[in-house]
């Protein structure tokens, strides 16, 4: 039998979601460039959204509910198309650039939604508006990355 999750724990688990796709998808992206000094940006970015995902995860438990996972499959999917478009790229590393810009501002977008909740509890807003100032700015250096 299934437990039906209220509005705030479905919103908090989409920021999870999120936090751990571009998580992944920044992973990727760094394998990709390998000896690009833009690979450890990347990575450190990576460390910080599950970083934050994982701080996400404990207010869930608070709400009492488990956090959520990727779906694997999907995750598998979306690196092999990501390989594929920056192979084909005339710009490998612009191409990779925007669409890590593009995963940023998924999230962005996810916690705005969590942030509209008015039951959210105060230690969560924090983290979200931490994590919202942090993948704005990821956001701007990761396009301006890809334009030069």
């Amino acid at each position: 039998m299934a437990l039906l999750l209220s509005e705030l724990q479905t919103a908090l688990n989409d920021v999870v979601v999120a936090c751990l796709e571009t998580a992944d998808g920044h992973e990727a992206a760094a394998d990709i460039l390998d000896a690009d000094p833009l690979a450890l940006t990347l990575r450190d970015r990576a460390r910080a959204r599950r970083q934050a995902a994982d701080e996400l995860g404990e207010v869930i438990r608070e709400l009492g509910e488990l956090p959520p996972a990727p779906d694997a499959d999907l995750e598998t999917v979306r690196e092999l198309a990501t390989r594929v478009k920056a192979a084909l790229s005339p710009d490998e590393r612009a191409t990779l650039m925007q669409e890590r810009a593009e995963a940023e501002a998924h999230l962005e977008a996810s916690i705005a939604h969590a942030l509209a909740r008015t039951d959210l509890p105060e230690t969560a807003r924090a983290l979200l508006q931490r994590l919202s100032a942090s993948s704005q700015e990821a956001r701007d250096r990761l396009a301006a990355a890809a334009s030069r």
